[in-house]
């Protein structure tokens, strides 16, 4: 006979089971849901592909801006899912985006600025026909 006597199952030196927190069940829900979402826009096509990379990496002009929470939500989720490293990146394809769906409105208004630009320099040469314009 040995002088140690093995400890019974479930004594004091056995470690309680591994039981999952709420925390953690949380985070493995939000892990497969990143996880989801990078397959679903590793999809994407490459035309979107190359909309991202241009929001990236040409930026002339910084803006500052307040948005909605609904807005501020969305440009969240996707950094969150790891689509674009940070808000300002998000934020940048999306209005990039929108204005490429929105081109019809944005011709047309450039049309009547030029339009309304002929117009002052027709007044202008009629007020003052030597008048640079």
């Amino acid at each position: 006979m040995s002088d140690q006597t093995p400890e019974p199952s479930g004594g004091p030196l056995t470690a309680p089971p591994p039981h999952e927190s709420a925390g953690h069940r949380a985070s493995e829900a939000f892990d497969e849901i990143t996880s989801t979402l990078r397959e679903l826009f590793s999809r994407v096509p490459e035309s979107v592909n190359k909309a991202v990379e241009r929001a990236l990496y040409v930026r002339d002009t910084t803006v500052l801006l307040r948005l909605s929470e609904p807005s501020s939500d969305a440009i969240d989720t996707l950094v969150s899912a790891g689509i674009f490293k940070g808000r300002a990146e998000a934020a940048a394809f999306l209005i990039d985006e929108g204005i490429k769906a929105q081109a019809s409105l944005f011709q047309k208004i450039q049309d009547k600025l030029t339009e309304i630009e002929k117009l002052r320099d027709e007044l202008r040469h009629s007020v003052s026909p030597d008048m640079p314009g």
